[in-house]
């Protein structure tokens, strides 16, 4: 299967941090619970640290057509010869694929409407992080919250094979996945931190795939999903910022 392909198809991501013991048993635990992309996030891990995370969930999750993002930086991603960089709001989609391999997708995150409604017509991005739905609490910020999912699913339909794949993010757990789904997600994001959240995954995996299958506007997005021809960087216009 295609990297556009598995991307499409995905429902649960889940974004992890370096620090685990058994990696390969970790990474694995959270495919069999439903996780479709592993996003790993650890800004301040030394380079073998995080090439060795990324590395190991690559070997485990290519023979299962699941996926695995590199967060933020494009250097470490090509260094590790990443799938899926998931970039910051400064990012240059358009480098990024420059710098990557051609099959190569690139993620960006979404924080408000215009976000939305300038990463749906974008041609560099294949797919978004949509939040924070929720911010710690103490936090000073606010949210985007609930109005920006409802925002996202107007900009980017879910059932639109040949649109924007989006994940809703920030502060989802399986406690507060019902009013996300009913906000029109069917993709999103959790944060884990060892074994102990691995009963979320498979909570929140089972509760998407539930909310695919209720979706009539879903019921052959499988089909269409696998028959599409996927977007080489060749066929990409790379008409934005670059500055490589």
């Amino acid at each position: 299967m295609g990297l556009e392909a598995k991307l499409r198809l995905a429902k649960t991501l889940v974004i992890i941090d370096t620090h685990h013991d058994d990696v390969a048993a970790f990474v694995s635990a959270l495919y069999a619970e439903g996780a479709d992309m592993i996003q790993v996030r650890d800004p301040h891990a030394p380079f073998d640290a995080l090439r060795k995370v990324v590395e190991t969930a690559q070997r485990i999750a290519m023979p299962m057509n699941k996926l695995v993002a590199v967060t933020g930086d494009l250097e470490v991603a090509k260094r590790v010869m990443a799938d899926v960089l998931v970039g910051g709001p400064d990012l240059d989609p358009g480098l990024a694929h420059a710098r990557l391999h051609e099959y190569a997708l690139v993620g960006a995150p979404a924080f408000t409407a215009d976000d939305c409604r300038r990463i749906a017509g974008s041609e560099t991005i294949e797919f978004a992080l949509v939040g924070p739905v929720h911010l710690p609490s103490g936090a000073t910020a606010t949210a985007p919250g609930l109005d920006l999912v409802r925002v996202a699913a107007e900009a980017m339909p879910v059932a639109d094979v040949a649109g924007t794949p989006w994940f809703a993010v920030g502060g989802v757990t399986a406690d507060r996945l019902d009013a996300v789904i009913v906000a029109g997600a069917r993709r999103a994001g959790v944060v884990v931190t060892g074994n102990e959240d691995l009963a979320d995954v498979g909570r929140v995996s089972t509760a998407l795939r539930k909310a695919w299958s209720d979706d009539p506007t879903l019921q052959d997005y499988a089909f269409r999903a696998l028959s599409a021809t996927p977007r080489a960087a060749g066929f990409r216009s790379l008409s934005g910022p670059a500055s490589w």
